[in-house]
Protein backbone atom coordinates (compact mmCIF):
# COMPACT_ATOMS: atom_id res chain seq x y z
CA UNK A 1 0.00 0.00 0.00
CA UNK A 2 2.95 2.74 0.95
CA UNK A 3 4.90 1.45 -2.37
CA UNK A 4 1.48 2.28 -4.18
CA UNK A 5 0.94 5.78 -2.32
CA UNK A 6 4.65 6.46 -3.19
CA UNK A 7 4.05 6.06 -6.53
CA UNK A 8 1.49 7.85 -7.43
CA UNK A 9 3.06 10.43 -5.35
CA UNK A 10 5.69 10.14 -7.67
CA UNK A 11 3.52 9.90 -11.10
CA UNK A 12 2.14 13.01 -9.32
CA UNK A 13 5.35 15.20 -8.98
CA UNK A 14 6.85 14.01 -12.41
CA UNK A 15 3.31 15.26 -13.93
CA UNK A 16 3.49 18.79 -12.25
CA UNK A 17 7.51 19.27 -12.84
CA UNK A 18 6.91 18.04 -16.37
CA UNK A 19 3.87 20.20 -17.08
CA UNK A 20 5.41 23.49 -14.82
CA UNK A 21 8.25 23.03 -17.23
CA UNK A 22 7.08 22.95 -20.86
CA UNK A 23 4.39 25.61 -19.75
CA UNK A 24 7.23 27.85 -18.29
CA UNK A 25 9.23 27.45 -21.46
CA UNK A 26 6.42 27.93 -23.87
CA UNK A 27 4.99 31.19 -21.44
CA UNK A 28 9.01 32.59 -21.83
CA UNK A 29 8.88 32.20 -25.71
CA UNK A 30 5.41 34.20 -25.73
CA UNK A 31 6.50 36.54 -22.98
CA UNK A 32 9.69 37.05 -25.75
CA UNK A 33 7.21 37.60 -28.28
CA UNK A 34 4.86 40.38 -26.36
CA UNK A 35 7.43 41.96 -24.66
CA UNK A 36 9.66 42.69 -27.99
CA UNK A 37 6.45 43.50 -29.36
CA UNK A 38 5.36 46.09 -27.13
CA UNK A 39 7.88 47.80 -26.03
CA UNK A 40 8.77 49.87 -22.35
CA UNK A 41 6.06 52.21 -22.31
CA UNK A 42 3.17 49.17 -22.58
CA UNK A 43 5.28 47.01 -20.01
CA UNK A 44 5.27 49.53 -17.55
CA UNK A 45 1.61 50.35 -17.72
CA UNK A 46 0.79 46.31 -17.19
CA UNK A 47 2.77 46.52 -14.72
CA UNK A 48 1.62 49.24 -12.62
CA UNK A 49 -1.94 47.74 -13.44
CA UNK A 50 -0.87 43.84 -12.52
CA UNK A 51 -1.16 44.22 -8.65
CA UNK A 52 -4.88 45.52 -8.60
CA UNK A 53 -5.09 42.71 -11.27
CA UNK A 54 -3.86 40.36 -8.59
CA UNK A 55 -5.46 41.40 -5.98
CA UNK A 56 -8.70 40.86 -7.60
CA UNK A 57 -7.82 37.31 -8.71
CA UNK A 58 -6.74 36.56 -5.43
CA UNK A 59 -10.22 37.18 -3.84
CA UNK A 60 -12.20 35.50 -6.97
CA UNK A 61 -10.53 32.66 -6.40
CA UNK A 62 -10.95 32.11 -2.89
CA UNK A 63 -8.34 29.78 -2.23
CA UNK A 64 -10.78 27.51 -3.87
CA UNK A 65 -7.64 25.64 -4.94
CA UNK A 66 -6.98 24.27 -1.62
CA UNK A 67 -10.61 24.56 0.21
CA UNK A 68 -12.10 22.66 -2.63
CA UNK A 69 -8.87 20.00 -2.78
CA UNK A 70 -9.27 19.35 0.84
CA UNK A 71 -12.83 18.63 0.96
CA UNK A 72 -12.96 16.29 -2.66
CA UNK A 73 -9.90 14.62 -1.18
CA UNK A 74 -11.94 13.67 2.10
CA UNK A 75 -15.17 12.38 0.27
CA UNK A 76 -17.37 13.99 2.88
CA UNK A 77 -19.69 15.44 0.34
CA UNK A 78 -20.91 14.33 -2.28
CA UNK A 79 -19.32 15.24 -5.43
CA UNK A 80 -21.39 17.42 -7.79
CA UNK A 81 -23.27 19.17 -4.22
CA UNK A 82 -19.49 19.92 -3.49
CA UNK A 83 -19.08 21.51 -6.93
CA UNK A 84 -22.40 23.68 -7.25
CA UNK A 85 -21.75 24.54 -3.68
CA UNK A 86 -18.25 26.05 -4.73
CA UNK A 87 -20.13 27.57 -7.81
CA UNK A 88 -23.00 29.54 -6.35
CA UNK A 89 -20.09 30.76 -3.64
CA UNK A 90 -18.45 32.15 -6.69
CA UNK A 91 -20.89 33.46 -8.17
CA UNK A 92 -21.66 35.57 -5.25
CA UNK A 93 -17.81 36.83 -5.09
CA UNK A 94 -17.78 37.92 -8.08
CA UNK A 95 -20.84 40.21 -7.94
CA UNK A 96 -19.56 41.79 -4.88
CA UNK A 97 -16.13 42.42 -6.86
CA UNK A 98 -17.83 43.56 -10.23
CA UNK A 99 -19.84 46.37 -7.92
CA UNK A 100 -16.51 47.28 -6.54
CA UNK A 101 -14.58 47.20 -9.50
CA UNK A 102 -17.59 49.79 -11.03
CA UNK A 103 -17.52 51.67 -8.24
CA UNK A 104 -13.85 51.91 -7.67
CA UNK A 105 -12.29 51.85 -10.93
CA UNK A 106 -11.92 55.59 -11.51
CA UNK A 107 -10.13 56.34 -8.19
CA UNK A 108 -7.14 53.16 -8.60
CA UNK A 109 -6.47 54.56 -12.11
CA UNK A 110 -6.30 58.41 -10.27
CA UNK A 111 -4.01 56.30 -7.32
CA UNK A 112 -1.75 55.08 -9.89
CA UNK A 113 -1.29 58.33 -11.25
CA UNK A 114 -2.52 56.67 -14.81
CA UNK A 115 -6.42 57.85 -15.72
CA UNK A 116 -5.78 55.97 -18.79
CA UNK A 117 -6.17 52.85 -16.60
CA UNK A 118 -9.33 53.16 -15.88
CA UNK A 119 -10.46 51.22 -19.00
CA UNK A 120 -8.22 48.74 -18.52
CA UNK A 121 -9.36 47.84 -14.55
CA UNK A 122 -13.05 47.39 -15.76
CA UNK A 123 -11.45 45.05 -18.72
CA UNK A 124 -11.01 43.06 -15.28
CA UNK A 125 -14.55 42.32 -14.88
CA UNK A 126 -14.88 39.77 -18.24
CA UNK A 127 -11.92 37.66 -16.73
CA UNK A 128 -12.73 37.36 -12.87
CA UNK A 129 -16.07 34.34 -12.91
CA UNK A 130 -13.81 32.28 -15.26
CA UNK A 131 -11.12 31.93 -13.14
CA UNK A 132 -13.38 31.17 -10.66
CA UNK A 133 -14.53 28.49 -12.59
CA UNK A 134 -11.06 27.00 -13.44
CA UNK A 135 -10.20 27.25 -9.70
CA UNK A 136 -12.92 25.19 -8.57
CA UNK A 137 -11.79 22.75 -11.13
CA UNK A 138 -8.83 22.96 -10.56
CA UNK A 139 -8.69 21.95 -6.86
CA UNK A 140 -11.35 19.36 -7.55
CA UNK A 141 -9.28 17.66 -9.39
CA UNK A 142 -6.01 18.03 -7.55
CA UNK A 143 -8.01 16.57 -4.38
CA UNK A 144 -8.67 13.14 -6.36
CA UNK A 145 -5.15 12.96 -7.20
CA UNK A 146 -6.01 13.65 -11.09
CA UNK A 147 -3.13 16.00 -11.98
CA UNK A 148 -3.08 15.44 -15.72
CA UNK A 149 -6.11 17.56 -16.65
CA UNK A 150 -5.30 20.32 -14.67
CA UNK A 151 -1.66 20.08 -15.58
CA UNK A 152 -2.27 20.07 -19.31
CA UNK A 153 -4.43 23.11 -19.01
CA UNK A 154 -1.48 24.64 -18.15
CA UNK A 155 0.31 23.98 -21.44
CA UNK A 156 -2.65 24.82 -23.33
CA UNK A 157 -3.33 28.29 -22.16
CA UNK A 158 0.38 29.29 -22.22
CA UNK A 159 0.13 27.72 -26.29
CA UNK A 160 -3.07 29.67 -26.68
CA UNK A 161 -1.68 32.98 -25.67
CA UNK A 162 1.03 32.89 -27.89
CA UNK A 163 -0.54 31.90 -30.55
CA UNK A 164 -3.25 35.14 -29.58
CA UNK A 165 0.29 37.57 -29.39
CA UNK A 166 1.20 36.53 -32.50
CA UNK A 167 -1.94 37.08 -33.94
CA UNK A 168 -3.85 39.72 -32.66
CA UNK A 169 -1.52 41.76 -30.28
CA UNK A 170 0.08 43.44 -33.05
CA UNK A 171 -2.97 45.21 -33.79
CA UNK A 172 -3.73 46.00 -30.86
CA UNK A 173 -0.17 47.91 -30.05
CA UNK A 174 -0.45 49.81 -33.33
CA UNK A 175 -4.05 51.21 -32.30
CA UNK A 176 -2.71 52.40 -28.65
CA UNK A 177 -0.76 51.23 -25.15
CA UNK A 178 -3.88 51.07 -23.32
CA UNK A 179 -5.72 48.92 -26.18
CA UNK A 180 -2.92 46.92 -26.07
CA UNK A 181 -3.11 46.50 -21.98
CA UNK A 182 -6.67 45.48 -22.10
CA UNK A 183 -6.07 43.14 -24.86
CA UNK A 184 -3.16 40.99 -22.73
CA UNK A 185 -5.88 40.62 -19.94
CA UNK A 186 -8.63 39.38 -21.85
CA UNK A 187 -6.93 37.30 -23.11
CA UNK A 188 -7.41 36.09 -19.94
CA UNK A 189 -11.46 35.16 -21.46
CA UNK A 190 -9.93 32.46 -24.23
CA UNK A 191 -7.02 30.65 -22.06
CA UNK A 192 -9.26 30.28 -19.22
CA UNK A 193 -12.06 29.24 -21.54
CA UNK A 194 -10.00 26.30 -22.77
CA UNK A 195 -8.69 25.10 -19.31
CA UNK A 196 -12.79 24.91 -18.24
CA UNK A 197 -13.63 23.07 -21.04
CA UNK A 198 -10.71 20.33 -20.38
CA UNK A 199 -11.11 19.59 -16.97
CA UNK A 200 -14.66 19.48 -17.10
CA UNK A 201 -14.55 16.49 -19.48
CA UNK A 202 -12.55 15.06 -16.69
CA UNK A 203 -14.85 15.49 -14.12
CA UNK A 204 -17.79 14.32 -15.62
CA UNK A 205 -16.65 10.98 -15.10
CA UNK A 206 -17.07 11.60 -10.84
CA UNK A 207 -20.56 13.28 -11.13
CA UNK A 208 -24.02 11.36 -10.33
CA UNK A 209 -26.29 12.50 -13.26
CA UNK A 210 -29.67 13.45 -10.85
CA UNK A 211 -30.02 16.78 -9.59
CA UNK A 212 -28.57 18.27 -6.52
CA UNK A 213 -28.91 21.10 -4.22
CA UNK A 214 -26.51 23.89 -3.30
CA UNK A 215 -25.74 23.03 0.24
CA UNK A 216 -25.25 25.39 3.43
CA UNK A 217 -23.23 23.14 5.39
CA UNK A 218 -21.06 22.93 2.22
CA UNK A 219 -20.53 26.38 1.78
CA UNK A 220 -19.68 26.72 5.43
CA UNK A 221 -17.18 23.97 5.05
CA UNK A 222 -15.41 25.59 1.77
CA UNK A 223 -15.59 28.99 3.77
CA UNK A 224 -13.82 27.73 7.09
CA UNK A 225 -10.57 26.75 4.80
CA UNK A 226 -10.66 28.96 2.49
CA UNK A 227 -11.40 32.34 4.21
CA UNK A 228 -8.22 32.21 6.24
CA UNK A 229 -6.20 31.57 3.57
CA UNK A 230 -7.90 34.01 1.22
CA UNK A 231 -7.25 36.95 4.08
CA UNK A 232 -3.57 35.62 3.76
CA UNK A 233 -3.08 36.07 0.37
CA UNK A 234 -5.42 39.28 0.69
CA UNK A 235 -2.31 40.67 2.91
CA UNK A 236 0.16 39.98 -0.11
CA UNK A 237 -2.31 41.21 -2.59
CA UNK A 238 -2.99 44.66 -0.96
CA UNK A 239 0.45 45.17 -0.36
CA UNK A 240 1.49 44.37 -3.97
CA UNK A 241 -1.37 46.39 -5.12
CA UNK A 242 -0.50 49.28 -2.55
CA UNK A 243 3.29 48.63 -3.99
CA UNK A 244 3.23 51.17 -7.41
CA UNK A 245 0.54 53.49 -5.45
CA UNK A 246 3.13 54.27 -2.58
CA UNK A 247 6.39 54.11 -4.92
CA UNK A 248 5.04 56.87 -6.63
CA UNK A 249 4.09 59.25 -3.64
CA UNK A 250 7.05 58.56 -2.13
CA UNK A 251 9.62 59.25 -5.58
CA UNK A 252 7.70 62.12 -6.57
CA UNK A 253 7.45 63.75 -3.33
CA UNK A 254 11.18 63.53 -3.83
CA UNK A 255 11.42 65.09 -7.53
CA UNK A 256 11.20 61.94 -9.41
CA UNK A 257 8.74 62.15 -12.64
CA UNK A 258 5.30 59.75 -12.81
CA UNK A 259 7.20 58.37 -15.88
CA UNK A 260 10.54 57.95 -14.70
CA UNK A 261 8.87 55.94 -11.70
CA UNK A 262 6.27 54.10 -14.20
CA UNK A 263 9.52 53.33 -16.56
CA UNK A 264 12.38 51.24 -13.72
CA UNK A 265 8.87 49.78 -12.00
CA UNK A 266 8.28 47.99 -14.89
CA UNK A 267 11.91 46.86 -15.54
CA UNK A 268 12.05 45.71 -12.18
CA UNK A 269 8.60 43.91 -12.24
CA UNK A 270 8.38 42.78 -15.86
CA UNK A 271 12.06 41.55 -16.80
CA UNK A 272 14.03 40.98 -13.14
CA UNK A 273 11.65 39.65 -10.70
CA UNK A 274 9.97 37.30 -13.92
CA UNK A 275 13.80 36.05 -14.52
CA UNK A 276 14.97 35.25 -11.09
CA UNK A 277 11.47 33.67 -10.06
CA UNK A 278 11.85 30.89 -13.01
CA UNK A 279 13.52 28.74 -10.87
CA UNK A 280 10.79 28.51 -8.08
CA UNK A 281 8.41 26.51 -10.72
CA UNK A 282 10.58 23.20 -9.32
CA UNK A 283 9.67 23.83 -5.65
CA UNK A 284 6.41 25.01 -6.24
CA UNK A 285 5.07 22.49 -8.37
CA UNK A 286 6.48 19.47 -5.81
CA UNK A 287 4.96 21.36 -3.25
CA UNK A 288 1.71 20.96 -4.79
CA UNK A 289 1.91 17.32 -5.17
CA UNK A 290 3.29 16.76 -1.64
CA UNK A 291 0.82 18.80 0.31
CA UNK A 292 -1.68 16.06 0.51
CA UNK A 293 0.50 13.27 1.47
CA UNK A 294 2.78 15.09 4.08
CA UNK A 295 -0.78 16.60 5.56
CA UNK A 296 -1.53 12.29 5.77
CA UNK A 297 1.96 11.96 7.65
CA UNK A 298 1.43 14.73 10.36
CA UNK A 299 -2.25 13.17 10.93
CA UNK A 300 -1.13 9.90 11.43
CA UNK A 301 1.76 11.58 13.97
CA UNK A 302 4.67 9.96 11.27
CA UNK A 303 6.57 13.35 12.18
CA UNK A 304 10.13 11.60 11.28
CA UNK A 305 8.81 10.79 7.49
CA UNK A 306 7.43 14.09 7.65
CA UNK A 307 10.45 15.78 8.71
CA UNK A 308 12.39 13.22 6.09
CA UNK A 309 10.39 14.49 3.22
CA UNK A 310 10.06 18.08 3.70
CA UNK A 311 14.33 18.14 4.05
CA UNK A 312 14.82 16.46 0.97
CA UNK A 313 12.65 19.14 -1.00
CA UNK A 314 14.52 21.97 0.83
CA UNK A 315 17.55 20.39 -0.37
CA UNK A 316 16.77 19.55 -3.51
CA UNK A 317 15.17 23.32 -3.82
CA UNK A 318 18.49 24.74 -3.05
CA UNK A 319 20.42 22.49 -5.26
CA UNK A 320 18.09 23.53 -8.37
CA UNK A 321 17.80 27.41 -6.89
CA UNK A 322 22.21 27.57 -6.51
CA UNK A 323 22.64 26.53 -10.16
CA UNK A 324 20.11 28.39 -12.12
CA UNK A 325 20.65 31.56 -10.00
CA UNK A 326 24.48 31.00 -10.72
CA UNK A 327 23.66 30.82 -14.27
CA UNK A 328 21.49 34.32 -14.34
CA UNK A 329 24.16 36.29 -12.03
CA UNK A 330 27.04 35.17 -14.56
CA UNK A 331 25.16 36.14 -17.88
CA UNK A 332 22.21 38.66 -17.04
CA UNK A 333 23.41 40.65 -19.80
CA UNK A 334 22.99 37.81 -22.57
CA UNK A 335 19.70 35.84 -20.65
CA UNK A 336 17.87 39.26 -20.83
CA UNK A 337 18.76 40.26 -24.51
CA UNK A 338 17.74 36.37 -25.21
CA UNK A 339 14.39 36.34 -23.43
CA UNK A 340 13.18 39.87 -23.33
CA UNK A 341 15.24 41.64 -26.45
CA UNK A 342 16.74 44.32 -23.31
CA UNK A 343 19.37 44.70 -21.44
CA UNK A 344 18.00 47.04 -19.04
CA UNK A 345 17.66 45.89 -15.04
CA UNK A 346 21.05 44.73 -14.79
CA UNK A 347 22.12 46.38 -11.38
CA UNK A 348 19.08 45.19 -10.08
CA UNK A 349 19.47 41.22 -10.69
CA UNK A 350 22.72 42.02 -9.02
CA UNK A 351 21.46 43.36 -5.71
CA UNK A 352 18.51 41.48 -5.52
CA UNK A 353 19.87 37.95 -7.10
CA UNK A 354 21.36 36.67 -4.38
CA UNK A 355 18.21 36.57 -1.80
CA UNK A 356 16.14 34.61 -4.42
CA UNK A 357 17.90 31.26 -2.87
CA UNK A 358 16.15 31.44 0.46
CA UNK A 359 13.51 32.42 -1.77
CA UNK A 360 13.04 29.23 -3.52
CA UNK A 361 12.70 27.61 0.03
CA UNK A 362 9.08 29.17 0.57
CA UNK A 363 6.56 27.00 -1.01
CA UNK A 364 8.31 23.59 0.94
CA UNK A 365 7.37 26.00 4.31
CA UNK A 366 4.00 26.80 3.50
CA UNK A 367 2.97 23.53 2.41
CA UNK A 368 4.43 22.32 5.50
CA UNK A 369 2.87 24.77 7.85
CA UNK A 370 -0.30 24.14 6.04
CA UNK A 371 0.04 20.24 6.69
CA UNK A 372 0.67 21.22 10.45
CA UNK A 373 -2.67 23.16 10.04
CA UNK A 374 -1.11 26.38 11.23
CA UNK A 375 -2.40 28.54 9.19
CA UNK A 376 -2.92 31.16 11.31
CA UNK A 377 1.00 31.25 12.07
CA UNK A 378 1.06 31.54 7.90
CA UNK A 379 -1.54 34.70 8.33
CA UNK A 380 0.87 36.60 11.16
CA UNK A 381 3.64 36.03 8.83
CA UNK A 382 2.32 37.43 5.77
CA UNK A 383 1.15 40.83 8.50
CA UNK A 384 4.69 41.31 9.69
CA UNK A 385 6.57 40.61 6.18
CA UNK A 386 4.22 43.19 4.66
CA UNK A 387 4.40 45.85 7.36
CA UNK A 388 8.51 45.62 7.54
CA UNK A 389 8.45 45.71 3.66
CA UNK A 390 6.36 48.41 2.75
CA UNK A 391 7.76 50.32 5.89
CA UNK A 392 11.53 50.02 4.53
CA UNK A 393 10.28 51.48 1.00
CA UNK A 394 8.75 54.21 2.83
CA UNK A 395 11.78 55.06 5.11
CA UNK A 396 14.47 54.23 2.53
CA UNK A 397 12.60 56.07 -0.39
CA UNK A 398 12.10 59.24 1.99
CA UNK A 399 15.28 59.48 2.82
CA UNK A 400 16.87 59.53 -1.15
CA UNK A 401 17.19 55.88 -1.74
CA UNK A 402 15.43 56.65 -5.23
CA UNK A 403 14.21 53.43 -6.67
CA UNK A 404 16.34 51.22 -4.63
CA UNK A 405 14.09 51.62 -2.10
CA UNK A 406 12.04 48.83 -3.44
CA UNK A 407 14.40 46.45 -4.25
CA UNK A 408 15.82 46.39 -0.53
CA UNK A 409 12.34 46.30 0.58
CA UNK A 410 11.58 43.34 -1.25
CA UNK A 411 14.35 42.02 -0.31
CA UNK A 412 13.69 42.55 3.58
CA UNK A 413 10.09 40.88 2.62
CA UNK A 414 12.32 38.00 1.29
CA UNK A 415 14.30 37.32 4.62
CA UNK A 416 11.58 38.36 7.10
CA UNK A 417 8.80 35.60 5.15
CA UNK A 418 11.52 32.64 4.72
CA UNK A 419 12.68 33.13 8.50
CA UNK A 420 9.45 33.16 10.66
CA UNK A 421 8.15 30.57 8.14
CA UNK A 422 11.25 28.26 8.88
CA UNK A 423 11.31 28.94 12.68
CA UNK A 424 7.69 27.91 12.72
CA UNK A 425 8.09 24.72 11.04
CA UNK A 426 11.13 23.83 13.67
CA UNK A 427 9.74 24.88 16.74
CA UNK A 428 6.52 22.92 16.00
CA UNK A 429 8.71 19.88 14.50
CA UNK A 430 11.06 19.91 17.52
CA UNK A 431 7.90 19.76 20.28
CA UNK A 432 6.30 16.90 17.91
CA UNK A 433 9.05 14.90 17.75
CA UNK A 434 10.48 15.39 21.39
CA UNK A 435 6.90 14.36 22.79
Amino acid sequence: MTKLKNNILIKNILILLVSGGIAKLIGMVSKIIYTRQAGINIISLYTLITPTLMLLISICQFSFPISISKLSAENKHDNKELLRSAYFLGIIINIILIIIILLFAKTIAGLLHNKILFKAIISIIFILPLITISSIQRGFLHGKENMFPASVTNITEEIIKIILIIIIFPFAVAKSDINAVITLILFNIITESSSIIIMNKSIKKYLRKDKVKIKKNIITDIIKISLPTTLIRLISSIGFFLEPILLTFVLTNNGYSSSYIALEYGIINSYVIPLLQMPSFFSLSVASALLPNITKLYAKKQYNEFNNKLLKLIIISIIIGIICLSVIMLFPKDILRIIYGVDFGINYIYLIGPFFLILYIQPSLSAAIQAMGKTNSLFFVSITSTILKYTTLFILGTIGFGINCLIFSMIVGIIITTSLNLIIVLKTLNKKIIN
